[in-house]
């Protein structure tokens, strides 16, 4: 019997784990330089400071695991927080009863991203985020007394939508409507969609809103209102595409704004077509069709 085989294997095995203890971007650090974090996801954390210290640089764990969806790089998440200076005083919390924050991955505070890519919704992780990182809240508000701390953070992933977000595949078409307006909206229900105004077209004079065909999820209520959507204004220019930027995007439904107030009462899973007027000239009118995918 040879032995080689078997030597080899053990120090290419020893090697192994000398390269991967040593590996760019991978901290090594003891488990108590973390602080335990204590209540069930979903709900407002405490937080359990250890006396060692925190640990050196940005650091990040994931507490608990979730089981839906999984987040990928550029899609829109929701998210509940707590940000609290290093065994100090809180600094920012989106928990209570407000709507979780709602904000494109690339665009939250450094090191959320990368923390939270890969995950599954429900998941609550912790991150340590030192000065020279510093700490800005999701939205950018201002906060005071946390320049020179280190904060640590704990977020629950409420919920992400990505590309291949969009309305019930089976929600109910409305030909009759459909052929009321003069926008013409193309692509299967569930899927992408286009808009077009054919030439000629009369400009809406009011912002008119037509569900071409209705979902079955739950009313939409004043709020944000996370949408995909595809616009054209009425001279034939692109105005955006959530489905070609590759994640939905979030619209406000109040009774303030004319623009976006006739969602409110429509199901979520339904394609809608709002067209807007111009605002004089060099602003046309819009047509936007939508499909409404989530509330937070």
């Amino acid at each position: 019997m040879n032995p080689r085989p078997a030597a080899l294997a053990a120090a290419v095995l020893a090697v192994l784990l000398l390269l991967g203890s040593c590996a760019p971007g991978v901290e090594t650090r003891p488990r108590g330089a973390m602080p335990v974090v204590r209540g069930e996801p979903g709900g407002r954390p405490t937080l359990d400071f250890p006396a060692s210290g925190p640990p050196q640089g940005f650091a990040t764990e994931v507490v608990e695991p979730g089981h839906g969806a999984v987040v990928h790089p550029d899609d829109l998440v929701l998210v509940r927080h707590l940000a609290q200076a290093w065994d100090g005083p809180e600094v920012d919390s989106s928990y209570g009863e407000g709507s979780p924050v709602v904000a494109s991955l690339p665009g939250l505070p450094a090191g959320w991203a990368e923390s939270l890519t890969g995950l599954r919704v429900g998941s609550r992780v912790l991150m340590s985020v030192p000065p020279e990182i510093g700490y800005t809240p999701p939205g950018g508000a201002a906060v005071t007394g946390a320049d020179d701390d280190v904060i640590v953070l704990v977020v629950d992933v409420v919920g992400a939508y990505g590309r291949s977000a969009g309305g019930e595949a089976d929600a109910r078409p409305d030909p009759a409507a459909a052929g009321a307006v003069a926008p013409r909206v193309s692509g299967a229900l569930g899927g992408p969609a286009n808009v077009t105004v054919p030439p000629g077209s009369p400009p809406p004079t009011t912002v008119v809103t037509t569900v071409l065909a209705r979902g079955t999820g739950p009313s939409v209520s004043p709020g944000p209102v996370i949408v995909q959507y595809a616009a054209v204004d009425w001279e034939g220019a692109s105005a955006g595409s959530s489905w070609e930027s590759g994640a939905p995007e979030q619209f406000l439904v109040s009774p303030a704004d004319p623009a976006f107030a006739g969602l409110a009462g429509v199901p979520i899973g339904s394609r809608v077509l709002v067209e807007l007027p111009g605002e004089g000239a060099g602003s046309p009118a819009t047509a936007i069709v939508m499909d409404l995918v989530g509330q937070p």
